[in-house]
């Protein structure tokens, strides 16, 4: 009897080592699958704090792709993934690791046209790795560029099934200016009518998405149109120029980027400002967010410019950043008084 009542007190015991051996990777049945490591990357370190991963790859004017870079848990090289077409859009992939710790490393939109960088090797470290924006013999950058993105992570891979994220970073930026002078109009104006530029020392990024030089890159223009604006009745109330450039990731604490503007009649800028403290000005009281995480997360910016233009020199009336009107007890913008 008393052997009956021991069996009958181990059964749950059986019963729970049973079922840990059934669910163990270890455990080799026709009828079930083999433990998988599933893996995604996402975008939401934007300004909506919405995944925008799949419009950002897929949704655009040229699609992108992914380069996903595995190292060892010491940051040594051990294989690359390469991610675009259909994949981006499925956006979940099965990576064949064994269990353990991994670093990884992300690069979206990497392109010959450009960046350049070199593709890890055997034996080269997660260190070792740095990409450039291509740029000219003055060191300038007059193209658009695709959108690059970066991330970077720390892997444990289970014993079991398990599902990871990737978060990544927008390292390219857009500013588009509007030159309006609402007094004596812009019938005279050409596309070169102002010279605009943005100067940065933003063009080497290492692997962790820093600055390695202190090479300093001009942008420029890479669009440049004059645009009528029409009234209520249909008919052109003022010719407004409007221009486009980029840069890549903008870094808070880097001293000596900035924003110049030059009336093509005159020699000297009439807006000179600090290019960080002067877009940081647009982020909401309410965000809640350091400097640097709002350059990170907003990429695009307007900046509507009312000058004007008498005697072959500018007067800047006011400017306006994404809807918020820049002032001179907010920045000192060079020369002029807003």
């Amino acid at each position: 009897m008393k052997r009956y009542k021991t069996l009958y007190r181990m059964l749950p015991v059986w019963v729970l080592l049973l079922l840990t051996g059934l669910s163990s990777c270890d455990y080799i049945h026709d009828d079930i699958d083999p433990c998988k490591h599933y893996f995604r990357f996402a975008y939401t370190y934007n300004m909506k704090f919405a995944d925008a991963f799949t419009h950002e790859m897929i949704n655009q004017e040229k699609a992108k792709n992914v380069r996903l870079y595995i190292f060892d848990k010491e940051g040594s090289y051990l294989q690359t993934k390469l991610f675009e077409g259909e994949t981006l859009q499925t956006n979940r992939y099965e990576l064949d690791l064994e269990p353990g710790t991994y670093r990884l490393l992300a690069w979206g939109g990497l392109n010959e046209t450009d960046y350049t960088w070199e593709e890890p090797a055997a034996g080269s470290s997660i260190e070792d790795f740095q990409m450039s924006v291509k740029r000219s013999a003055q060191k300038s950058v007059n193209r658009e560029l695709l959108g690059l993105f970066q991330g970077e992570m720390t892997l444990e891979i289970p014993e079991e099934t398990s599902e990871h994220v990737m978060y990544l970073v927008k390292n390219t930026n857009k500013i588009r200016f509007i030159f309006i002078d609402p007094n004596t109009g812009t019938e005279n104006w050409t596309k070169e009518s102002f010279e605009v530029k943005v100067v940065t020392k933003n063009g080497d990024l290492a692997y962790d998405n820093t600055p390695v030089t202190d090479t300093a890159i001009t942008w420029l223009p890479y669009y440049s149109a004059l645009e009528n604006v029409k009234g209520t009745d249909g008919t052109s109330v003022y010719t407004a120029l409007c221009t486009e450039l980029n840069t890549l990731r903008l870094v808070d604490t880097q001293a000596g980027d900035y924003l110049q503007i030059r009336y093509a009649e005159e020699e000297e800028a009439f807006l000179s400002v600090d290019l960080t403290d002067f877009l940081s000005l647009t982020q909401m009281e309410s965000h809640d967010l350091s400097r640097q995480e709002y350059l990170d997360r907003q990429d695009e910016y307007t900046v509507l410019v009312y000058v004007d233009v008498m005697g072959g020199k500018a007067h800047c009336l006011e400017v306006i950043v994404n809807d918020w009107v820049i002032r001179l007890n907010d920045i000192d913008l060079g020369k002029e008084e807003l």
